[in-house]
């Protein structure tokens, strides 16, 4: 439940499963497409999953509304801050720029929860921010109504020297796995990469085919 600046509390409705791992030269993040309000689907291709710059992603579980104004606020201020010190921001800076939009807006919250990562000077990052500003650095992290399917899949295989390839089939389990037993994901799976020559990557139909095909039963 989120608390509102009248005291009225509403339901925090997060139908979604969203994944991200860090691996040995980058971070993978994995998606599923499909949009709810309550219990009615109300898009089968939703895009959960943006770049935000080359070297960094986000995924969003939550109010729609609300991580799309956080996305382009974190787009703006990132390319600014670019633009003025000719240098890249890092994951942490922009990470915590987005923890402190959350906190300011506590007594009348953004209802949303976000994965931001990626590759910067200092390695792969992965972190995990919820609407109060909380925001924790993790190895690897799920979020929205899936998550507890996704997360039993992820720690029983996961490993920080995963090769990229593994890692990529690891999150897209995860989330085929969420697509099976929870009602709030579905319908298809996004997949995107960093690597460290710090460029941003969606995967292709193509290319997640040989991935998703190997699943059982394959979602294709």
């Amino acid at each position: 439940m989120f608390p509102r600046g009248d005291g009225e509390r509403i339901a925090a409705k997060t139908g979604t499963t969203t994944v991200g791992l860090t691996v040995k030269g980058g971070v993978v993040f994995a998606t599923d497409t499909r949009v709810t309000s309550g219990y009615y689907i109300a898009h089968r291709k939703g895009k959960k999953l943006f770049p935000l710059a080359d070297h960094i992603a986000i995924t969003i579980a939550g109010r729609v509304a609300d991580a799309q104004s956080m996305i382009d606020l974190l787009r703006a201020n990132i390319n600014y801050y670019q633009l003025s010190n000719n240098s890249i921001m890092s994951v942490g800076a922009a990470s915590r720029l987005a923890s402190n939009v959350f906190f300011q807006n506590r007594p009348s919250p953004l209802v949303a929860q976000v994965i931001i990562g990626g590759v910067d000077s200092l390695g792969s990052h992965l972190f995990n921010i919820d609407y109060t500003g909380t925001m924790t650095e993790e190895k690897i992290i799920s979020t929205g109504s899936g998550s507890p399917v996704a997360y039993g899949t992820i720690e029983s295989e996961y490993r920080e020297d995963l090769e990229m390839t593994e890692a990529i089939a690891l999150a897209a389990e995860a989330v085929a796995t969420a697509i099976r037993r929870n009602a709030g994901t579905g319908d298809g799976i996004d997949i995107a990469v960093i690597e460290r020559d710090m460029k941003y990557r969606e995967l292709t139909w193509e290319e997640k085919k040989k991935y998703l095909q190997r699943l059982f039963p394959p979602l294709i």
